[in-house]
């Protein structure tokens, strides 16, 4: 294992940290991971990560790439929510509804950092203090995230949490994968499996509360169970929802007690897999609906369906939903989440 620090620009501090066969860079700007070299195939390494190659790309983007989001991740149905005898009115920055938090974005924010080194693994661990009444939540919110990198190829995504008040916590990280890499090749022919037999129903991207049953020949198009390509039922999709592609929260069946194998994504070009666990009882499955207008690593023009994310996390809008499992953190109490994303090279 080994770690590299170097300077990125004043406050703004970075890392790449390697095994000796695969490596990652991140900064404590947003918790960002900036790289992720994985080796195909051939035995090249492949950047499997969109995002930007100067610091003003990820300062100025606003896909949040490869970045924490929350103090609540998702989307809540017009900004608001009632806790403990009292209504909170949050920023309305999507639609009508708060999404990643409203306007003060966790992933704009300079975080505490520093690295560690192991026989085994190795990484970097984020503080940051989230102020009660930062994007209108209640609590003074003690956020912790560690990104290491272990002797088996796994990217190890965790997160802790404590409050002084009751307050919602959902906190992911927003990965732009692409098996191919970064050179402008679209995703529709990454073959994804999630071990998912639901999905949350939506009206306008709010989930209802009804749970959609992906067997049943209505919902097929969100079928991934067995292997399919994410493009098959792309049309198909964009007929029956009116969206251009998938953004949907896939159930899980995880408990946030354990950590459970939720599915997998792999391109046969580069030979390139990808395992997801993860102890959260969803994940958002997105395929990089609106990425355009920017320019990205290498000088490549940003095109929809170039990235897909498998933002792990906790229901969208659960605070307003009795049937959906709890999201509220009380004094006393610790949130964690953990996500791991592991690599494997086959040749195809």
């Amino acid at each position: 294992m080994d770690i590299l620090h170097f300077n990125i620009e004043e406050n703004v501090d970075g890392w790449t940290v390697s095994n000796g066969q695969m490596s990652f860079s991140a900064m404590n700007f947003g918790c960002t991971i900036t790289n992720l070299f994985v080796p195909d195939k051939n035995g090249e390494k492949t950047d499997v990560l969109l995002g930007f190659d100067t610091f003003s790309g990820w300062k100025n983007g606003t896909q949040a790439h490869n970045a924490i989001v929350g103090r609540f991740a998702n989307r809540i149905a017009g900004g608001k929510f009632f806790l403990d005898g009292k209504n909170y009115v949050l920023d309305v920055n999507n639609g009508k509804n708060c999404l990643h938090g409203g306007f003060f974005r966790y992933e704009k924010q300079i975080w505490q950092a520093e690295s560690f080194l192991t026989d085994d693994n190795a990484g970097i661990v984020f503080t940051r203090l989230s102020r009660d009444g930062e994007q209108n939540f209640p609590g003074n919110l003690e956020l912790k995230v560690i990104y290491s990198l272990n002797s088996k190829n796994q990217l190890v995504l965790e997160y802790f949490a404590k409050t002084d008040k009751p307050t919602p916590i959902n906190l992911t990280n927003h990965a732009y994968f692409n098996l191919n890499g970064c050179k402008g090749e679209n995703i529709l022919n990454h073959t994804v499996c999630l071990d998912c037999q639901q999905i949350l129903k939506v009206d306008e991207m709010i989930p209802t509360g009804e749970f959609l049953d992906v067997c049943k020949d209505e919902n097929s198009v969100f079928n991934f169970l067995e292997p399919k390509l994410v493009g098959k039922d792309l049309e198909k999709l964009q007929k029956m929802t009116g969206m251009r592609g998938y953004d949907h929260c896939f159930v899980t069946k995880a408990d946030e007690k354990n950590v459970e194998k939720a599915g997998w994504c792999k391109s046969e070009k580069s030979g390139i897999k990808m395992n997801i666990y993860t102890n959260q009882r969803g994940i958002q499955f997105y395929t990089g609906n609106y990425l355009e207008n920017f320019t990205g690593k290498s000088g490549v023009l940003q095109k929809p369906f170039d990235g897909l994310c498998f933002e792990a996390q906790r229901f969208p809008d659960c605070m307003n939903h009795k049937n959906f499992p709890d999201c509220i953190l009380r004094s006393g109490e610790e949130y964690y989440q953990k996500t791991i994303y592991e690599f494997l090279t086959e040749k195809c």
